[in-house]
């Protein structure tokens, strides 16, 4: 029910457009009959284009604005096609966008988190038993280059393994030199300082130990003084030069992702950081918790900008490849299928029915019905689309010329066509959403009623001094009230306040369409509140009274065989109306 409404709804605003081109199309018609000399007979408000008037000193009756002349903007062609001033293009904020190849293909989007590259860890461990002395670093976060002086170490063990390193040199075996020279090594001792003591011979007291690479200080777990055993750890060093980033990535799109592909990067807290980068490992587990997998990203961290837990998006490109395409945003979906509006020079305007592919990064595939080269609307095209579909309408056939409309003109006998109808259902529309809405404890969206808000308007000057404007304005004003208070029981009130304007209508306008669509309408018994529903039991929005259903009457019962050949010819209410 709420697609319904809602897909009625857009219907709705593309009428909207439609009813104003209409009546604007009525009166260059009409300008045209007439001599060069009433050309200027007519005016216009310019924010409410359909109203017209033959009264240059008059104003607006809906916003009070003075009126203007009545100009041409449009007209249709034999091709199907319209053309519009520059003037209104302008208005209309129409955007035109060109038909590109652009490299583009699926894209799946992820967060992820900066982390350290753990390749990148060193750690210093002692070896053997001694004493530290000498500690160069202080604190976590002191930075450390290569080839600097850490700490040193006294131990005896390692006094006596000098010495006889040294009787061993004196002796010249070489392989009694290799092997204590592997001993010296084996006890923590860096090849640097026994090059050091075979050149010097003399015994190192306390051995100092150096860098083998650069980094900051992510652990210090000694001070100057402590005793060492073998295996505790001393130091660890972390180069922060290149950085992880884990992504998580739905288990659904797991598939698509391998190693080796290309990833854009952004990362609010480093805008300078490298915005690319490839998928260097997928981690072999998901996590049965949130349903996704762990993704490992490499990234150049020269600058130092990335921080480990800093916040990263990530778009995975795959298949990309050079594709034809247009903005997203200038393709239209509706009951004709996909379609564009194609600008063919000159102000003229066409429609065009397309078959799109993939979209990415807000560009569409187009597969068929577009070439390299040509322009699309892709801003303002909802208005001319509508301008060419109703253009498209007037060439299959000749709308009949409205009866004389006056205060005592019954409703069943309102010249209603097959556009003006589906204006006023707008209204039924709203009656069903309220209902729905108080039933199901929901609250409604007041942009879903600007349309029949909107189309009221039309239709309020169009049907002046007649019946329907009471109805129409009535049913506005709850319309209105119901896009403030949006749900419970000031919601109910509303809708009973709209189903009251919308009575005569319902009764005496159309019961038969309503009755062919399947509505049903109720009555509560203890308030005498009205609402509709699609059929089915009653289901009472204001309470848990009891409720009546009250029979569409027969709008033919009681008219005579003159008075029925009298009625509009156009005056099925089925008419185009699906």
């Amino acid at each position: 029910m709420k697609q319904l409404l809602h897909l009625s709804l857009l219907i709705g605003l593309i009428l909207l457009g439609a009813c104003d081109a209409k009546q604007n199309e009525s009166h260059e018609h009409a300008s045209e009959t007439t001599a060069a000399t009433t050309e200027a007979s007519e005016y216009t408000c310019p924010m409410h284009p359909h109203y017209v008037a033959t009264d240059p000193d008059g104003s607006c009756p809906i916003c009070g604005m003075d009126l203007v002349p009545v100009t041409s903007n449009s007209s249709a062609i034999g091709d199907g096609s319209i053309v519009v001033s520059p003037e209104i293009i302008q208005t209309m904020g129409v955007r035109l966008a060109p038909v590109t190849t652009a490299s583009f293909g699926r894209s799946v989007t992820a967060f992820g988190n900066v982390e350290t590259n753990e390749r990148l860890e060193k750690v210093s461990v002692a070896r053997l038993e001694g004493w530290i002395e000498n500690l160069a670093v202080t604190a976590v976060g002191d930075s450390v280059r290569a080839g600097q002086l850490l700490y040193r170490v006294y131990s005896p063990d390692l006094v006596a393994a000098q010495k006889d390193f040294i009787n061993s040199l004196k002796i010249g075996n070489p392989r009694r030199i290799a092997a204590v020279r592997q001993r010296l090594i084996s006890l923590g001792m860096q090849a640097v300082t026994v090059d050091r003591l075979a050149e010097t011979q003399s015994v190192i007291q306390r051995i100092p130990v150096y860098a083998e690479a650069s980094g900051t200080v992510s652990e210090l777990s000694v001070r100057g003084g402590d005793y060492l055993k073998p295996g505790t750890p001393i130091i660890t060093l972390q180069s922060y030069s290149d950085v992880w980033v884990i992504a998580s990535i739905p288990e659904k799109d797991l598939a698509l992702i391998g190693e080796g592909t290309l990833v854009a990067l952004s990362f609010p807290s480093a805008p300078n950081a490298p915005s690319e980068g490839t998928v260097a490992y997928i981690y072999p587990t998901i996590d049965t918790k949130t349903r996704t997998a762990r993704v490992r990203v490499e990234v150049d961290n020269s600058d130092g900008s990335l921080r480990p837990g800093a916040y990263a998006d990530l778009d995975f490109q795959i298949n990309e490849t050079n594709r034809l395409s247009i903005p997203s945003e200038a393709i239209l979906r509706d009951g004709r299928g996909e379609h564009v509006i194609v600008a063919l020079g000159e102000g003229r305007f066409a429609a065009r029915q397309i078959r799109s592919g993939l979209s990415a990064g807000g560009q569409t595939e187009i597969l068929s019905g577009l070439t390299a080269g040509e322009d699309v609307v892709a801003s303002g095209q909802f208005l001319l689309d509508s301008e060419v579909n109703l253009r498209e309408g007037f060439s299959k056939f000749d709308a009949p010329p409205l009866e004389p409309m006056g205060p005592d003109t019954p409703l069943s006998r309102l010249p209603i066509d097959a556009q003006t109808l589906p204006q006023i259902d707008h209204y039924v529309d709203m009656a069903l959403y309220f209902h729905e809405a108080l039933i199901d404890d929901y609250r409604i969206d007041p942009y879903f009623v600007d349309p029949a808000l909107q189309i009221g308007e039309v239709l309020t000057v169009r049907f002046a001094n007649t019946k329907l404007v009471p109805v129409l304005e009535n049913a506005s004003s709850a319309l209105r009230v119901a896009q403030t208070v949006r749900s419970g029981e000031p919601l109910a009130t509303e809708l009973a306040r709209l189903m009251l304007a919308l009575e005569p209508w319902l009764i005496d306008g159309a019961p038969s369409h309503y009755d062919q669509l399947g509505l049903a309408l109720f009555r509560d018994t203890a308030s005498g509140q009205l609402w509709l529903q699609e059929g089915g039991a009653p289901q009472n929005p204001y309470g848990s009274g009891s409720a009546e259903q009250i029979a569409w009457p027969d709008p033919m019962a009681g008219l005579t065989d003159q008075q029925m050949q009298e009625r509009p010819a156009n005056r099925d209410p089925h008419a185009g109306h699906n």
